[in-house]
Parts: structure tokens; C-alpha cells; sequence
């Protein structure tokens, strides 16, 4: 026993040996895969081994997450997680093929953004306050459809919470990505859209849609003009902050010298100015934590997002 403790121990010494894969659940393009292939090259100088984004789409990232929790924990296959795949799936449906609390091991978070409630110009809307007294008139709800990257999405979990809260009267409309429901938002198609930021941030600074509130607690750098829905003066919202995050996972029982070197090696990539920058140019906020932080949050938001489902 003492030996094979030695030869464990000797193996993580040199950890990396091999290159690294880096699974991505979700389509390139797209913010888990923007956040992963900005990080990948910074991480793969800091392991000293070639870090490989490999994008494993299907059942909105459920494929790669059971893939990665089936996978030795040896730190040579580790993945970058949503909140929206890892988290809201299972608050969805207690059949999910993965526990996010059993099944991976938390390393760190990488990087955040707001979501956003933007409307087409012509919308007579003036904020977010408004929208809600205009909603409640008679026949108010027929007036406004929000678009969202689909049924059971982070953003339509965000809309139907806000609803909730300030009694807001609008009519989900389902789209097969955030990419499709903002193509019919600019082209007026329908009035609102519900969106992670990166998606509506060019087409919001070019005017072509009117961002009526970011969903974090202070406004976003990018759209100085766009106030928060807490800023919207309702008191339910006064607390109100909701955001999309990224994170970094290995499969569950990573030993821990393996998790410390990735999350030390992920920590000091982060920090680079330059990638602050290209984060921020896509409306994303570095974000990093321990592993127990990341876990807290993970356990904190699935039971948010249960009782909100509830």
C-alpha cells in the first residue's frame, strides 16, 4: 500500500504528461465554447501540455457531462460547464444522467455575464418599470412575446422568475437558440428577447435593440445607458441578480494535487490583462473562485432554480 501511495503520489508530481482535453458541451460559437478556446492557449503555457477544446454537443450539454463524470479522474479530461447545462437541467428534471453535486469535481469558475431584456426599437417601452405597467393594462399580455434560446433555458427560467416577482405579463415564445430568437428580435418579428449578454450586446450598442435591464446588481461597463432590473424601482427587485457563468470541472474524486495545479494554473491565466480585455470585448467578467466556492454556488443556485421551477 505504502508503494502504490508513492507511485500515486509520483504521478501527480508530473502531471501533465499528455495533452489535456477540454470537453465543451454546447456548439461552437457559443459562450461556453468562447470562454473555453480564450482560455485554452493561456492554460496550455501554464501545464506546460497542448490543452485541447473538443466540443461534445447533444441533449443541451447532458452528452458531455456524463461523459466527463464517467471519465478517470486523472485531470487529463476536464470540462467547461454552465450554469444553464450543469445546474438548471437538473433542477428541471430529477431524471437528468448526472448529479452536479456528486458527479464532478469543482475547480474553479472562470468567468460571468448578466442577461439581458431587450426590445425592438419600435416597442413603446421606456424601461423595465414601464414594461410592467403596460403589461398589466387590459390586453396588456397579448402586446408582449419574449423570445429565448428555448423552453427550460437559463433565460427562460429568467423570464418566467421575473414574472413572478413583479407580476409582469408576457408570453414565452421558444426558439431553437439565442442566436435565432435575436434575429427575429432586431427584425421585429417579435417585440422582447431574453438573452445572455454576448448575444444582444452589438446589435443594443448599435441601436438596433433597446436594452431595458441587465439582470446583475451593478450595470454593465459595455452599456453604461442600460440600468439593472433592480434600478427599475420595485422592491422584490431589490436584490434581483441573476448571471450566466462558466466554470471549471473534472470528474468526480480528482485527487487533490491534480485540482490545485489546474486551479493555480487557471488563477494565474485569468489575471492576464489581455484576456481581462478579450473577455470583456465579448461582455464577459472574469470570475474565479476555490473549489469550495464553486461548490457552494453550485449547491446554492440548484436549489434557487428548484424553487423557482416549484
Amino acid at each position: 500500500l505504502a508503494f502504490a501511495a508513492a507511485a500515486g503520489a509520483a504521478a501527480q508530481d508530473v502531471y501533465p504528461n499528455k495533452p489535456v482535453r477540454l470537453i465543451v458541451g454546447l456548439a461552437p460559437g457559443g459562450l461556453a465554447d468562447q470562454i473555453a478556446r480564450l482560455l485554452g492557449p493561456g492554460l496550455s503555457k501554464e501545464l506546460g501540455q497542448q490543452v485541447v477544446v473538443e466540443n461534445r454537443t447533444g441533449a443541451t450539454g447532458t452528452i458531455a457531462a456524463r461523459m466527463v463524470a464517467d471519465s478517470p479522474p486523472d485531470g487529463y479530461i476536464i470540462m467547461l460547464g454552465l450554469d444553464g447545462s450543469l445546474i438548471i437541467p437538473v433542477a428541471l428534471n430529477p431524471k437528468t444522467p448526472f448529479d452536479p453535486l456528486k458527479d464532478f469535481t469543482p475547480i474553479t469558475k472562470v468567468a460571468e455575464t448578466p442577461l439581458i431584456l431587450v426590445a425592438h426599437p419600435s416597442v413603446p417601452v421606456t424601461g423595465l418599470a414601464d414594461l410592467i405597467n403596460q403589461s398589466r393594462s387590459a390586453g396588456g399580455e397579448k402586446l408582449f412575446y419574449y423570445g429565448t434560446a428555448g423552453v427550460g433555458s437559463s433565460t427562460h427560467l429568467a423570464g418566467e422568475y421575473l414574472k413572478l416577482l413583479t407580476g409582469l405579463r408576457m408570453t414565452h415564445v421558444a426558439y431553437k437558440g439565442a442566436g435565432e430568437a435575436t434575429r427575429d428580435n432586431v427584425g421585429g418579428q417579435i417585440p422582447l428577447t431574453f438573452s445572455a449578454l454576448p448575444s444582444a450586446l452589438p446589435f443594443v450598442k448599435s441601436a438596433k435593440l433597446k436594452g431595458l435591464a441587465v439582470t446583475s446588481d451593478k450595470r454593465f461597463a459595455g452599456l453604461p445607458d442600460v440600468p439593472t432590473a433592480a434600478e427599475s424601482g420595485l422592491p422584490s427587485l431589490r436584490e434581483f441578480n441573476l448571471q450566466a457563468w462558466g466554470g471549471l470541472f473534472g470528474p468526480p474524486g480528482m485527487p487533490e494535487p491534480i485540482v490545485r495545479k489546474v486551479h493555480d494554473a487557471a488563477i494565474k491565466v485569468l489575471a492576464d490583462r489581455e484576456l481581462i480585455e478579450k473577455y470583456a470585448n465579448i461582455a464577459l467578467t472574469v470570475s474565479t473562485t476555490t473549489p469550495a466556492q464553486l461548490a457552494k454556488q453550485v449547491a446554492t443556485e440548484l436549489e434557487q432554480w428548484r424553487r423557482v421551477i416549484r
